[in-house]
């Protein structure tokens, strides 16, 4: 299910997977995008890209990416790696026919996508969208992020250039060095998993993760609204705290309750 383009804020929620993206209190448009669904049997799959906002219309880029991902996440009958591969390739394609040839300014975003099922997590992404593990700060399998950010802080990081704190603290340090559209690339990196223990995979933009980027705080704040009132609690209290937080971003949250397998 996919939110209509641009749209200030949206709420979805489908009891095995829910989200949330807003505009955030600076922006003038909404350029997140999300696409959620669900097939039978208990597989699920999210998309969430973040339209870049150098670009011309990102909003067009987030809204194709996403609902093209999804297409294909829950249409394909290849195995899951494949599958991720797959629609994270016909995401870049749909973005590219978005813009003229040669153009660097053409509409481009970032993707981050999931493919769950019990017992079993497939993640792919492209940018600075962030995939999380959220579990309780006992359980057997910590809170971690799950991605890593294709972006300079990261690459400076990765080299032993700068420390993270040092990194993140340079302008560029959001410049992303992987992107969906002109000069980009469809080679998404992509993780599995195979959680034993009960948690949630969240799925965000950097309109959270900029104010809170720590899984083990996430969990904090994401599990106990889990509990509660299911995913799209989880998913409107993560919200609520980027926006309290300064919200100078647009912010697109998506939680999926994990259950191990069988």
């Amino acid at each position: 299910m996919a939110e209509p383009e641009g749209t200030d804020r949206v709420e979805t929620d489908l009891d095995v997977v829910a989200g949330v993206t807003d505009r955030g209190h600076v922006h003038e448009r909404n350029e997140d995008a999300m696409a959620l669904g669900r097939l039978p049997g208990g597989t699920v799959a999210a998309v969430v890209c973040d339209g870049v906002s150098t670009s011309v219309t990102p909003q067009h880029a987030s809204r194709t990416a996403a609902d093209t991902a999804l297409d294909v996440l829950l249409t394909s009958s290849a195995p899951l790696l494949e599958r991720m591969d797959g629609a994270v390739r016909a995401a870049a394609s749909g973005v590219a026919t978005q813009g003229r040839t040669g153009d660097p300014h053409a509409p481009s975003c970032t993707l981050v996508s999931a493919l769950a099922r019990p017992g079993e997590i497939t993640v792919g992404w492209i940018g600075d969208s962030r995939a999380y593990w959220l579990a309780p700060p006992d359980s057997a399998e910590p809170a971690r992020l799950v991605t890593a950010d294709h972006s300079w802080a990261a690459q400076m990081v990765a080299a032993g250039v700068l420390d993270e704190t040092a990194a993140m603290r340079d302008p560029r340090a959001h410049a992303i060095t992987r992107w969906l559209g002109a000069g980009g690339t469809a080679e998404a990196e992509v993780a599995t998993l195979h959680p034993s223990v009960h948690g949630a995979l969240l799925l965000c933009t950097d309109g959270l993760w900029n104010y809170l980027p720590d899984a083990a705080d996430l969990a904090a704040v994401a599990l106990p609204e889990l509990a509660r009132g299911g995913p799209i609690a989880a998913a409107e209290a993560l919200t609520a705290l980027a926006l309290e937080a300064g919200g100078r971003d647009n912010i697109t949250v998506v939680v999926i309750p994990v259950h191990p397998g069988e």
